[in-house]
């Protein structure tokens, strides 16, 4: 997505904020609970965000607090509210973007729901733009993201092979008139055939949970697995991570070899994947001042936020400089991967 033009210029980015709460699920606990040593080097966490207390969307609320506050600004500012979610967010038919917006004072603003699974934080941003895009009244949008994983639906440690799941929120602000950062570009490469991954040969249900409790995301990708399509499956991975990062870089107005580009965040998957998968795509690309940066080893995947996620690390951390851009990769599974390119004004 190209965000200049037609916008006069990029989006600058007000404030960006990871809500994660205090209690840790360390990989001792799961160990002690019976997780195989083997599948605990696989994925590779220390441990997981673990909330005792709120729900996904008040976690989203205690991230966009922090936002606004940051930023200074007031929810009835805001133009819209896009909210983005993985899992259960609290009850069964109900709109978590609503009570976002109802929480934060944001009266003036189009709650939108986006889920797109563990991308929807840039899937979000996209509907975002888009919306600033088409109407020049929206000057400030708030995107956030939460996710709460909790048994019985849902087991952090052993409900998937390749990913451990923790608890949090994130908070985004996008401004018209610019930000302590400049959102350069979204870019995202889809691959729909690979929904089979989490659907398997399980048949479409009535209700949730009715083909296990916990949700059991083992044996649909067990069945893919089974049609031998895994070769195929890292091929076109290895293809999209590249051309996303390639074209984010170029419409940043870069080359890979630039010095500018100060680092890539990886998404908060298990370590078993990012070296398998990635990290071999991203060594042949040439990003030879790129600091490639893993920093969920002590949250677990943050369901939809993993990319804000990873910018609010940089910021609280003061890793760039101005002028330095940082290159934020993400994948959710249908399957797409994407990437944002952010830069430090």
């Amino acid at each position: 997505m190209r965000l200049s033009p037609p916008l006069a210029e990029p989006p600058g980015i007000a404030a960006a904020v990871a809500w994660l709460p205090p209690g840790r699920h360390t990989i001792e606990d799961a160990l002690a609970g019976g997780l195989d040593e083997r599948m605990a080097a696989r994925l590779g966490y220390r441990s997981l965000c673990e909330s005792a207390d709120h729900s996904a969307p008040e976690m989203a609320v205690l991230a966009a607090q922090k936002a606004l506050a940051d930023a200074g600004w007031d929810g009835d500012q805001l133009g819209m509210v896009a909210h983005s979610w993985l899992y259960h967010q609290g009850h069964d038919f109900w709109s978590p973007p609503h009570y976002v917006a109802h929480q934060v004072g944001a009266r003036n603003a189009l709650p939108v729901g986006v889920q797109q699974t563990s991308n929807g934080c840039v899937a979000a941003l996209e509907v975002a733009v888009t919306r600033m895009i088409a109407d020049p009244d929206v000057d400030r949008v708030l995107v956030t993201t939460a996710d709460r994983f909790s048994l019985p639906g849902f087991d952090k440690w052993t409900s998937d092979f390749d990913v451990a799941y923790g608890d949090g929120a994130t908070a985004l602000l996008l401004d018209r008139a610019g930000g302590p950062y400049r959102l350069l570009s979204i870019v995202s490469m889809n691959a729909p055939e690979f929904e089979l991954l989490h659907r398997g040969d399980d048949a479409f249900s009535a209700a949730p949970l009715a083909h296990s409790a916990p949700i059991d995301v083992r044996r649909t990708k067990q069945a893919f697995r089974n049609t031998g399509g895994i070769p195929l499956f890292g091929a076109t991975l290895h293809t999209s991570v590249q051309q996303a990062v390639r074209q984010a870089i170029a419409e940043s107005g870069l080359t890979p070899e630039d010095p500018r580009l100060r680092c890539l965040t990886l998404p908060r998957i298990g370590a078993e994947p990012l070296a398998r998968f990635f990290t071999p795509a991203l060594e042949e690309l040439g990003l030879r001042h790129t600091e490639i940066l893993e920093l969920g080893r002590d949250t677990g995947h943050l369901g939809a936020g993993d990319s804000v996620a990873n910018l609010a690390d940089l910021d609280a951390g003061n890793v760039l400089a101005p002028g330095e851009v940082a290159l934020l990769l993400n994948t959710g599974n249908g399957f797409t991967w994407s990437c944002i390119a952010v830069r430090r004004e």
